[in-house]
């Protein structure tokens, strides 16, 4: 039983692997009340009312790129880990970069039970990004299950009022 477990986690491990950068477009959230219009309930009045909300102005790209490897130590008690840049950037959906009132990136590296977190902000910015090293794990003869980084990020800005929110996640195997 527990041989097939784990072929079937080594399995899916192999298939999320390959995956790569997954990247979702932002969602965004027009304000229930805007600063400049008096909210006060009602239906709207000659004019109708009801509708559909507009659609968000801009595009929050969440971007997972692998960067490097690195090894110390030799065999048998070999380590590696890898050296990930995970960043946020606000774009129109033309992809022009546009300066977001706030936009920050948080991402975390996690493999087997250990794991690795870098944050960065920034006021009236276009992009913010960070860049950091797995831990290290062992890796001379472990499954590859093992030696399997996964990495999420978690995007946020803010631009004239509206927030923006997504994330990406992508997983990355230390070679041995």
């Amino acid at each position: 039983m527990l041989r097939r477990v784990s072929t079937l986690g080594v399995a899916l491990l192999a298939c999320f692997a390959f995956t790569g950068v997954t990247a979702m477009p932002a969602q965004a959230w027009l304000p229930e009340c805007p600063i400049d219009s008096e909210c006060g309930g009602g239906g709207g009045g000659e004019g109708g009312g009801g509708g559909t909300s507009p659609a968000p102005t801009y595009n929050l790209q969440g971007v997972i790129q692998l960067e490097d490897t690195g090894h110390e130590g030799s065999w048998p008690l070999r380590q590696g880990g890898i050296k990930v840049r995970g960043y946020s950037r606000l774009a129109t959906w033309g992809n022009d970069r546009v300066d977001a009132n706030y936009i920050n990136v948080r991402c975390s590296a996690t493999a087997l039970s250990y794991s690795t977190h870098d944050y960065d902000s920034e006021n009236n910015g276009a992009l913010v990004d960070v860049t950091f090293w797995s831990p290290t794990v062992p890796v001379t003869g472990v499954p590859v299950q093992s030696r399997t980084v996964t990495v999420n990020c978690i995007h946020h800005a803010e631009k004239n009022g509206v927030n923006y929110d997504t994330t990406s996640t992508a997983q990355f195997i230390i070679p041995e």
